[in-house]
């Protein structure tokens, strides 16, 4: 029968107890501790921005990190031509290692909620970013969410007003053309397209940057005033990436003349010529102008003497800013002729009219 020597068995237990422990100790030491990335959870961008996400400065090219992203929690969409989404985003998003930043190229990819004829874009880009040591070991894992909102785009000489800028148009004026202003976004495989209204999909057309207004929009008889709303888009892959829009006020043909109009029998009778005594002084009838509800002001802007530019300074000749009519002061130093008065109409439209008051002058 053996004997078991019982110090010895406790102290050779006690040290493998102890190797154990020691063994324990270096495995758990050899776990790298996470980098903190720092990153912000969320950045909102409108299209055709840029933005910088500055990574902490301990992070400097001496660690060896390197960085890579993850965007398998957005959901995939096919774009056509057997481009994916997740290829834009491996386009639109990148590290830069010499300013130690993710650079993120909104006009790479779309607006969130962006809907085509058959996909939608998701309502944001989730973006997991990996920061890996030279052996690959992930040392850093934090998820950023990317939200891309619509950008803008104008129409060039609108008038501002209200909720939207706006434009007065007159009925057959068919050289009115509105351009499209893209504001320095990208324009490079996108394309204008006006965004389908019920019941205006005969009142305009585009092509390239310019919208026409069809002939036949607004009152069929063009007496009515009419107005309507026109969003242009801009649309990349199929997918409204910028808009606009604007309002456009269909009115009738405006007449401004020195003279009578009877719209009920489209009749004008013409007082454009004038014979008055010389060195008289005058006051001219109003002119009409019609409709009469775009009366604003009048102002003088020209004279002539038989054709050749006459010198007012005496301020001989003068037109009433409220009536428009012109006035002829009492002088001696007036001569014998034809003077032209040229009178402009400033409607309340913004649109502008002249018309013209010859006074035959001489003696009598």
């Amino acid at each position: 029968m053996k004997y078991i020597n019982t110090p010895i068995a406790l102290a050779g237990a006690l040290i493998l107890m102890l190797g154990s422990a020691s063994s324990c100790k270096k495995e758990t030491a050899a776990i790298p501790s996470e980098t903190s990335l720092s990153l912000p959870s969320q950045v909102s961008i409108r299209y055709g921005e840029t933005q910088e996400i500055k990574l902490p400065k301990d992070l400097s090219v001496s660690t060896g990190l390197t960085f890579s992203f993850d965007f398998s929690q957005t959901a995939e969409i096919n774009l056509g031509n057997g481009i994916k989404l997740s290829d834009k985003l491996n386009q639109a998003i990148k590290y830069d290692s010499e300013k130690q930043s993710i650079q993120i190229n909104s006009a790479l990819l779309y607006p969130n909620g962006a809907q085509s004829s058959s996909a939608r874009i998701p309502d944001d880009y989730k973006v997991t970013v990996l920061a890996k040591e030279s052996h690959g070991t992930v040392v850093g894992k934090e998820n950023l969410s990317i939200k891309i909102t619509a950008g803008s785009i104008a129409i060039k000489g609108l008038k501002s007003g209200g909720e939207l800028p706006y434009s007065y148009v007159l009925y057959g004026d068919q050289s009115t053309d509105f351009e499209i202003d893209p504001l320095d976004l990208p324009i490079n495989g996108a394309s204008f397209h006006l965004a389908k209204k019920d019941g205006q999909e005969n009142i305009a057309s585009i092509a390239g940057t310019h919208i026409k207004l069809s002939k036949d929009a607004g009152d069929p008889e063009k007496k009515a005033e009419k107005s309507f709303e026109l969003t242009p888009e801009l649309r990349k892959d199929g997918f409204p990436v910028a808009s606009t829009t604007f309002r456009v006020i269909l009115i009738p043909q405006i007449k401004f003349l020195f003279g009578q109009y009877y719209p009920d029998l489209n009749l004008t009778i013409d007082f454009s010529l004038i014979h008055i005594g010389l060195s008289n002084g005058y006051v001219s009838a109003a002119p009409t102008l019609y409709p009469e509800n775009y009366k604003s002001t009048f102002e003088l802007v020209s004279i002539q003497k038989d054709g050749v530019a006459f010198d007012n300074s005496e301020k001989l000749f003068s037109v009433n800013a409220q009536t428009g009519t012109v006035s002829v002061k009492k002088s001696d130093s007036l001569k014998a002729g034809s003077y032209k008065v040229t009178v402009k109409a400033l409607t309340t439209t913004g649109l502008e009219f002249t018309a013209n008051l010859t006074l035959a002058m001489s003696e009598g």
